[in-house]
């Protein structure tokens, strides 16, 4: 009984671990919406209206809950996030523009620490399964609940975190033999993101597993097939053609997003998010970014060695899977157009999960288990800093309201934040913004633009790197680009750096001077909630 009361309190600590690193800072950008998926699913949530009755609301044609009938007919994200913050934004009166947002990222949050419930019970699971150490579990979540890549996420209103939480809910029902109730959180999750097919092998290995006779086998597969088609129906009705819950026809305005989705990733797409990924490096790109940035280093190679002594070792069939799976999602992923950061948040756990058993195996001193723990909780510690530090973009525009004369001109850059930011000052100004459109093509109509415009700026700023840190590195696409960009960062042209804005992860606010510049991360990483400013003055 002291035992389970111990265990208990110390579960209770690593949660509460995971929501202070969760919901600290969950206004990181002080209310100007700074995250460019998030405004547009504020938009979307904030226009739609809960229909008067069940059948309006299945009715793709006809409800009011359907982005497509509310001026958002491109809309590939799940739905059932957006949903859920919908009606709770109703029930708690914030469906405001403002509110919507806050309250979206404080449910992203929330259902990442259900997650971490969650493992907790399916690594208790295998503990007992497979006679491992009973500290397994809790260092497993307890690597997840300080995992940078999902406290990042979390403080985000995105559909990521939502996938994470109902699959690992998913597969804690399936271990424990609850096929129904795995199938319901299955659907919630292929609901949230379509990319929760991927997981299925795992789910339907387990199923076939808990079958002990053909019978059984196509009972479980026909209750968990039945089951998750009918809540992914109910969750995100307008995937489907019709209200009608038997219909598996797909909706072709969602099968439409997704061909349009799929056709900006390729390095022929003249779409700006693209241009990043046209030359990095299939696998390494992704293995840096993860091990660096998403982990931290300490802990990638916790998580590495452990994936190493599992596929070696070829016991404990369910661990060895998981770390299978998870290597095959790695690769899978990693060598697509397309290799942003949160496309793995799906396999965190079961990197969790990797480093835990290897820190077990490999640290028996107490001492060299603290001294690897300290480690560990080195990156974590310093990304928080970007959360008790004002957005960078929200700094720069107090510093642009205090410094730029009126009426000067400030040229900005095609498909990125322009500054100002409206922020209330004490010397409140005009000032004309004018931007450059650095992602079309560099031809001689593009550059005889720009020049023109160059000419008559008075102030250039580069609110993050989306265009500086992606076009070039396109140099065939963009020889002048690359050049111009070279010489404006090496103060070659008549524009001189005046003032930089930064928020690294660091110590500072713990007063120590140690900070770790993470520019060369995946853009995703920094641009949302800490992109670098730069503010370039034209000396004329």
């Amino acid at each position: 009984m002291q035992f389970i009361k111990r265990d208990r309190v110390l579960l209770l600590f690593i949660i509460l671990i995971a929501v202070f690193f969760r919901f600290t800072g969950v206004n990181w950008d002080q209310g100007h919406h700074l995250h460019p998926d998030e405004r547009f699913l504020t938009l979307v949530g904030t226009a739609m209206k809960i229909p008067g009755s069940l059948f309006d609301y299945l009715n793709p044609a006809k409800s009011s809950m359907n982005p497509a009938n509310i001026g958002y007919p491109f809309f590939v994200y799940g739905l059932f996030p957006l949903t859920l913050t919908k009606l709770l934004a109703a029930f708690f009166n914030m469906d405001t523009y403002e509110s919507f947002t806050i309250l979206g990222r404080m449910l992203s949050g929330f259902i990442d620490v259900i997650g971490i419930l969650a493992l907790y019970g399916i690594v208790a699971h295998l503990e007992k399964e497979y006679h491992l150490s009973k500290k397994l579990k809790f260092f497993t979540v307890f690597l997840y609940a300080i995992a940078v890549l999902p406290i990042q996420l979390s403080h985000f209103l995105a559909v990521d975190t939502f996938l994470n939480a109902f699959l690992l809910l998913s597969f804690y029902a399936v271990l424990k033999k609850k096929t129904w109730v795995s199938s319901l959180f299955f659907g919630l999750a292929a609901a949230s993101k379509i990319t929760a097919v991927f997981f299925l092998p795992v789910l339907l290995f387990v199923l076939f597993q808990n079958s002990h006779s053909k019978r059984k086998l196509l009972q479980n597969f026909a209750v968990f097939g039945i089951t998750s088609f009918i809540v992914l129906h109910l969750a995100n009705p307008y995937m489907f053609i019709s209200g009608n819950l038997l219909d598996p026809r797909p909706s072709t305005s969602f099968i439409g997003s997704l061909t349009q989705l799929k056709g900006f990733e390729n390095s022929q797409a003249l779409y700006p998010p693209s241009v990043q990924w046209i030359h990095k490096t299939p696998v390494l790109y992704s293995g840096f970014n993860l091990l660096i940035f998403g982990l931290g280093l300490p802990y990638g190679i916790l998580a590495v060695f452990g994936l190493f002594l599992l596929l070696k070792k070829r016991s404990h069939t369910m661990l060895f899977l998981l770390a299978v799976w998870s290597l095959a999602m790695f690769f899978y992923q990693s060598v697509q157009f397309a290799k942003n950061m949160r496309y793995l948040l799906f396999i965190y756990p079961y990197l969790a999960l990797l480093a835990a058993y290897c820190f077990l195996l490999l640290s028996k001193n107490k001492h060299i288990r603290l001294v690897i723990l300290i480690s560990v909780l080195i990156w974590p510690l310093a990304f928080l800093s970007i959360y008790f530090h004002p957005h960078t973009r929200v700094d720069a525009s107090y510093w642009i309201s205090e410094h730029v004369p009126s009426g000067s001109r400030i040229l900005t850059e095609h498909w990125d934040d322009p500054l100002p930011l409206s922020v209330s000052s004490s010397k409140p100004k005009t000032v004309i913004i004018t931007e450059l459109s650095v992602f079309d093509p560099d031809n001689a109509q593009k550059w005889e633009k720009m020049s023109e415009l160059l000419k008559k700026g008075d102030y250039y700023i580069l609110s993050s790197n989306r265009g500086w840190g992606s076009i070039p590195t396109v140099p065939e696409r963009y020889p002048h680009m690359k050049v111009f960009y070279e010489k404006l960062l090496s103060d070659q042209t008549d524009y001189k750096l005046l003032k930089t804005f930064t928020s690294y992860p660091s110590f500072k606010y713990l007063g120590l001077p140690f900070e770790f510049p993470d520019h060369m991360a995946d853009e995703s990483f920094t641009v949302y909630d800490h992109p670098v400013v730069m503010i370039f003055k034209h000396i004329k």
